[in-house]
């Protein structure tokens, strides 16, 4: 048997309410430690001290800090999910606002990157160096993916769209960037502006017809008020 075998036959999984607890409070204070300091930065024994238990407990729960930073990342995806769950039965009908359907998807998964922007941040770097973390980090493309895939299936008749699942990855490659961008800052442009043309571009993509009416009202109103 394998040393890293060996010390995870050690570790114990809790059982009691207590220690269930104290695994928790172990992983709540190493997510904080990781979003504000980072992974390389942290060490176990200032994860102990934040989670006020001994170095031991931690220890006693885990081979080393990738396994808490694991823990750490499922939480956060559980968070993460969870918000779009909450939103998953969108519906959409003829007298609806295709606009604000949009922007309410939009605001949904700024929302959802919004959960922890420092830990989301750090994901996104470990993942360019840790397979096993870039995997447990797709799963969030992937379940955004199937949110939108979903929403997409349910307007079909609306959206006259052939393919929906591919209309889905489409959607999610030209919005999640900016999306992130929204919602980590950085561009130099406000979050309105950004979420307004983001609008635009998808009302013309899934309601062409819609949108190029709209556009052309618009010019008119402007022509007959000059």
């Amino acid at each position: 048997m394998k040393m890293a075998e060996k010390d995870q036959d050690k570790t114990r999984v809790p059982q009691q309410q207590r220690s269930m607890e104290t695994k928790q409070k172990i992983v709540a204070a190493a997510m904080k430690l990781f979003s504000e300091k980072g992974f390389h930065a942290t060490n176990t024994k200032e994860i102990a001290k934040e989670a006020n238990v001994a170095v031991g407990s931690v220890y006693s729960y885990y081979t080393d800090k990738m396994e808490i930073f694991k823990d750490a990342l499922a939480l956060f995806h559980e968070r993460f999910t969870g918000i779009l769950r909450g939103h998953g039965a969108l519906q959409l009908n003829t007298s609806q606002n295709k606009r604000e359907l949009i922007r309410d998807v939009i605001e949904i998964m700024i929302k959802a990157h919004e959960v922890d922007i420092g830990f989301h941040r750090e994901m996104d770097i470990m993942a360019l160096s840790y397979p096993e973390i870039k995997d447990m980090a797709d799963k969030e493309m992937r379940f955004f993916y199937k949110f939108t895939a979903r929403l997409l299936r349910s307007w079909q008749q609306e959206t006259q769209l052939k393919d929906p699942d591919a209309a889905a990855t489409v959607l999610i490659l030209a919005a999640h960037g900016v999306v992130e961008a929204v919602a980590f800052g950085g561009t130099g442009i406000s979050r309105e502006r950004l979420i307004e043309e983001t609008i635009d571009m998808l009302h013309s993509y899934l309601w062409p017809q819609e949108a190029l009416q709209e556009r052309q009202n618009e010019e008119l109103g402007q022509s007959m008020d000059e």
